[in-house]
């Protein structure tokens, strides 16, 4: 892992058209801890929590991950250690759980030990072998966060990960998370409210208007 700060953020903006998503934000998150980012809708979390996954470049401004540029040359290496749930899955609806792990597993060039591991440590057992489709919310959630436990990231960046989740569910994503803290990685989580186990963040920041209080 890096020695450096987990992400850098220098007066980054992202615009779409005339809206501007984020403004010109400055920010740097410390690795090893988990961070809640909490803001009303259209503050710009997931806008945030996508350029730090690689998925969206900003209008300007430099952003360092694990101290690269995740959208250098170089930038794939840096999206390979971490994982990112948005507000979709991410999955295919007709696949099965498993079929859709197995696929993603396979993009990454990852061995078929890490489906299991992750349909283990969520539960997914009893509806590893059903369409997407067929799935609660809930349960779609929850295989939308093993396909981003996959690579055993380094980074988890969760958007509103709480979202269409019973209590029961509710609390295994916060063991998840203790998890991630308690082998030194680290995880950014936004969320519109307060979450459950919202005790466990090390950091609670919060985005008004495009930028962050109290980074």
């Amino acid at each position: 892992m890096s020695a450096g700060p987990l992400v850098e953020l220098r007066s980054v903006e992202k615009r779409y058209g005339r809206v501007r998503a984020l403004a010109s934000l400055s920010a740097t998150l410390p690795r090893g801890e988990l961070i809640l980012i909490q803001g009303a809708n259209g503050a710009g979390k997931s806008t945030l929590l996508r350029i730090v996954a690689g998925l969206t470049r900003p209008s300007r401004g430099e952003l360092r991950v694990f101290d690269q540029d995740p959208f250098s040359a170089e930038g794939r290496a840096v999206r390979g250690r971490v994982g990112y749930l948005g507000a979709d899955p991410g999955l295919y609806g007709e696949l099965s759980v498993r079929e859709n792990l197995r696929f993603c597993a396979r993009l990454r060039a990852l061995p078929e030990s890490r489906v299991d591991a992750c349909v283990a440590s969520l539960e997914l057992e009893a509806v590893v072998d059903r369409p997407l489709h067929q799935l609660s919310t809930g349960f779609r959630r929850r295989a939308g966060l093993a396909r981003a436990l996959l690579p055993d990231p380094e980074l988890l960046l969760l958007d509103e990960p709480w979202n269409g989740l019973d209590d029961a569910a509710a609390e295994r994503l916060a063991k998840t998370l203790a998890s991630l803290r308690t082998s030194g990685r680290s995880a950014v989580v936004a969320a519109h409210g307060t979450p459950t186990g919202v005790g466990l963040f090390d950091r609670r920041l919060r985005l008004e208007r495009g930028q962050l209080v109290g980074a």
